[in-house]
């Protein structure tokens, strides 16, 4: 990121810029560095004047956020979880798309950016910037804005105003509209690696660490919400499922999937996303005989699992659980294709 900035010193930055990368990783805390020093005094995010304590308590009167949200509020617009979203930022920076859903609903909603908020968003950017100086608006999952809102966006990014300065942070480029990516500066963030989850969890019981890193690492914003709450590790339903899937008993499986198919689809989604996860992590250990330290989680083991995933079966793991997510992305019924993935998965763990 260090050309991003060095673009804004010789004075080069592009009014729109995209920066991308995964979930619960830097583009987030990069995007809101760039906000800081857009806004600062001095323009170097100095951390020190006035601006930039008021963009570090997300309160700058110049600095407007849009992000994904779910149906049901007064307005209609982001303006309805702004004070949620300031609080979700302020206590995890490295905010991941699953934890703000978690925090702003418990019902399978959806998330999205709908043409009503677009339409906020250019009043916004209509009126006199509050400190004369410049305006920056940053929009955070830029690939859940509805068809229909993206060629208004598409307008405001055409058509700068005045030191106005527009920030897409997204986790997802390849599902943004081409036309808005080509009309943006890109900026690609670089997955973060096992010593930022050790920076941040350094004053934490080793297992603490090692645990956090086996099952979210590179998404760190799901690691620190997790920390207050272990549930949301899914480790034990990982566990159940794997473990009836080596098996291959229908009735069993029967059962699991009942269980599983009571979850909100987001979380089943995140499950199975975790599993894939897992089992990739597995599967490279026990082929490459890498050292792991990770090797007692207490209802896994690394171990264990790694010798449960063979070389020939590995590509079938992969195809078996992407194509799980597939159909519950497309609403295939959550039973049959649970049910149906459960098989497949105890065909792939003997190699077949």
């Amino acid at each position: 990121m260090d050309q991003l900035f060095a673009a804004h010193a010789g004075k080069k930055l592009h009014h729109a810029n995209l920066i991308y990368g995964g979930a619960g990783e830097d583009p987030l805390p990069v995007g809101l560095k760039l906000a800081a020093t857009l806004l600062c005094e001095t323009k170097t995010a100095c951390g020190t004047c006035r601006n930039c304590k008021r963009v570090e308590k997300l309160e700058h009167p110049d600095l407007n956020f849009t992000f994904p949200f779910v149906s049901g509020g007064n307005t209609g617009t982001a303006d309805d979880f702004l004070k949620d979203f300031r609080k979700a930022l302020l206590k995890n920076p490295f905010l991941d798309p699953d934890s703000w859903q978690r925090q702003i609903t418990s019902k399978n909603q959806q998330l999205q950016i709908p043409v009503k908020e677009i339409q906020n968003l250019q009043q916004k950017l209509s009126l006199t910037a509050a400190e004369g100086g410049n305006r920056v608006l940053l929009i955070w999952m830029p690939e859940q804005i509805k068809t229909t809102a993206s060629n208004k966006l598409l307008k405001l990014i055409e058509e700068p105003l005045p030191n106005t300065f527009i920030i897409l942070v997204s986790h997802r480029k390849n599902k943004l509209l081409p036309t808005i990516v080509s009309r943006c500066a890109p900026w690609s963030c670089k997955p973060l690696d096992e010593s930022s989850f050790n920076q941040h969890f350094e004053n934490s019981p080793g297992q603490t660490k090692r645990l956090l890193s086996m099952v979210f690492a590179p998404n760190l914003g799901a690691a620190i919400t997790a920390y207050d709450d272990p549930e949301i590790t899914q480790i034990d339903r990982f566990a159940e499922w794997m473990r009836t899937c080596y098996k291959g008993v229908p009735v069993e499986i029967a059962s699991v999937v009942n269980t599983l198919a009571s979850l909100p689809k987001e979380s089943l989604k995140t499950l199975i996303y975790r599993s894939l996860h897992f089992l990739e992590r597995g599967f490279y250990h026990n082929v490459q005989n890498t050292p792991n330290g990770a090797t007692d989680l207490g209802v896994i083991n690394v171990q264990k699992l790694s010798g449960a995933v063979v070389p020939k079966g590995a590509s079938s793991i992969t195809r078996s659980l992407g194509d799980c997510l597939n159909d519950l992305e497309r609403n295939v019924h959550v039973k049959t294709t649970l049910t149906h993935t459960s098989f497949a998965l105890y065909s792939a763990f003997r190699g077949n």
